[in-house]
């Protein structure tokens, strides 16, 4: 039997080592993210998406030789991506029944504290009091925004729907509505600012809640599959405090755990 000279030999054995990663890294996933600082938000300098959601998730994925590709685009429209498998993976995404349809959601990293706010013009923060007062004006919300039940189930609210925080600080400030629900007030008050309008105030009542803080994975992805070996990294990093960990090098407080609970003020 012919022997196959040395040279070919190595040649082959570095051809392997030189196309290893590319096999062990087959793995592609392709999710989106969004301006919710300080947990998550696109860097205008460097173009990349940052912060310790965009972190944890890497990490996720590193540990089962898989990368991801990332992208910025608002929340509406990565969530009807989302939905129909062209994204795989969405972070911090509000789990409701409603999107049990469409998506399933990873273990929680952890619980978060929200204060969901109503911005109205200065001088009528006494207009909102009570959760019935909402039923009075006109309010102003982002579409596809899980906000909290009571609200999101509420027909009898005139909703105002906006496509993004741009939209909704101009219909705020047009009058289109005479108050805006906000998850995240940050986003907001920097559109607020950027736009040079600064006639606003929040009104007495707001809704405190604890919300999971998840991951959600399209049921049309082809990667839907690895769900249960994903979802139980997830769980060791929380365990292992490697969350804790992450949030921390971000000078953030980390999720809390236990069981969430609602209350008004």
């Amino acid at each position: 039997m012919l022997q196959k000279p040395i040279h070919v030999i190595l040649f082959i054995i570095i051809q392997l080592f030189i196309f290893q990663p590319v096999f062990a890294k087959n793995l592609i996933f392709k999710a989106d993210c969004r301006n919710r600082p300080p947990e998550m938000f696109y860097n205008e300098q460097t173009k990349k998406c940052t912060g310790p959601l965009i972190d944890i998730l890497d990490e996720v994925l590193h540990q089962i030789d898989a990368v991801i590709e990332w992208d910025r685009r608002p929340f509406q429209k990565s969530y009807s991506l989302l939905k129909r498998g062209e994204i795989d993976i969405l972070p911090r995404v509000i789990k409701n029944k409603k999107r049990l349809n469409d998506v399933k959601f990873f273990s929680s990293i952890g619980f978060q504290t929200k204060s969901i706010v109503f911005a109205v013009k200065k001088g009528h923060e006494q207009d909102i009091q009570v959760f019935d007062d909402l039923l009075k004006y006109r309010i102003g919300a982002k579409r596809g925004t899980s906000y909290f039940e009571k609200f999101n189930d509420t027909s009898a609210i005139y909703k105002i729907f906006a496509i993004d925080d741009s939209d909704l600080c101009r219909k705020f400030i047009g009058g289109r509505c005479h108050a805006v629900i906000l998850l995240d007030i940050k986003p907001f008050e920097k559109m607020m600012k950027a736009m040079n309008f600064t006639h606003f105030s929040y009104a007495k009542y707001r809704h405190v809640q604890q919300y999971g803080n998840h991951y959600a994975v399209s049921l049309q992805s082809k990667h839907v599959k690895l769900f249960d070996q994903i979802d139980q990294i997830i769980k060791n990093m929380v365990h292992s405090g490697k969350i804790k960990t992450i949030y921390m090098k971000y000078h953030l407080k980390p999720p809390l755990t236990g069981k969430p609970m609602a209350k008004d003020n």
